[in-house]
This record gives structure tokens, sequence and C-alpha cells, in this order.
């Protein structure tokens, strides 16, 4: 074994990472993974996915049927309100690709029941009750999140076209 066999064996191998643009592999911190990271993806470390950006719909759409797998992993390990980044959820993503409405009532099914998804439910009603453009204004919205609330009429379809309206 000479010296250069030796060394090749002890480098460190480059971690790669899907690009869902050029549907290829890439490696992290080359080239065109910083020109990616420019264009608005967002590495999320944790769950080792490349998110393309929310204006490029067709990719982004495409990309999210491709990992729905992953998807629904990340959401029975951990929630749907997972936050990429300390920037967005993976709720507000799925959202934005205007992910179907049956498939995400029952990613929430699998974490309604959460704390975390309880207080984002209450947030959601709070925002639409207390919303300029969407309350009605002869009604009282405290009076309606009360009502709401304790009748536990809404269910998760409800919340989800309410959330719709307001992200």
């Amino acid at each position: 074994m000479d010296i250069s066999g030796q060394l090749a064996e002890y480098e460190p191998a480059h971690e790669k990472i899907y690009n869902p643009k050029s549907n290829r592999m890439i490696i992290i911190n080359g080239p065109a993974y910083r020109k990616i990271l420019c264009d608005g993806y967002m590495h999320w470390k944790e769950e080792r996915l490349l998110i393309p950006p929310l204006h490029e719909l067709p990719i982004l759409r495409r990309y999210l049927s491709f990992i729905s797998y992953r998807v629904w992993n990340i959401v029975s390990e951990r929630s749907l309100l997972a936050v990429v980044n300390e920037k967005i959820s993976l709720l507000q993503i799925l959202l934005k690709a205007n992910w179907h409405d049956f498939t995400l009532c029952q990613l929430l099914k699998l974490c309604w029941e959460r704390e975390e998804t309880k207080a984002w439910r209450n947030n959601v009603l709070m925002k639409f009750l207390y919303h300029p453009n969407l309350a009605p204004s002869k009604y009282r919205p405290s009076a309606l999140y009360d009502a709401f609330t304790k009748t536990n009429v809404l269910g998760l379809e409800h919340i989800l076209a309410l959330a719709r309206a307001l992200y």
C-alpha cells in the first residue's frame, strides 16, 4: 500500500444532499450548494433536506410529493409545526405550496391533541376573530372565541381553512 492510498482511506467523505432543482446530489458547502442557498433555498440541517423557495411553486410541489414519506415521518416524530431554520413552519410551507387539504387534515390528525397544536389552533382562531377584514364586525370576538372553544365545533378542516385564509 502506498502513501497516496493511505491518505485516500482517511479522507472524510464529502457529505451530499439532494438538490430538487437539478435532481442530483450535491456536495454540502460546494459551489452548487452555495449557489442554491443564494437563490433562496433553505437547508433544513436537522432533517437533511433542501427546501426550495416558496415562490418556485412547481419545484416545491414536485419536491414535496417526492419527499412525502419524510413529511409524514417528521410530523409523526416531531410536529407539523416543526420550524425550518427558525424561519417558517412545515405547515406554512405546505400551505404555501397548496398542499392537498385531505393530506393536511390527515397530518393534522397525527398531532391534533399535542399542546403545541392546541396553542396553534387557539392562535389561528384568535387571529381570525380579531382580523379586521375577516371578522364579522357585529359580533364580539371574545364571545365567539369562547363559543367556539367551549363547544369544540371547529374541527381540523375548519381550522385548516382559517389558517389558509390567514397565511
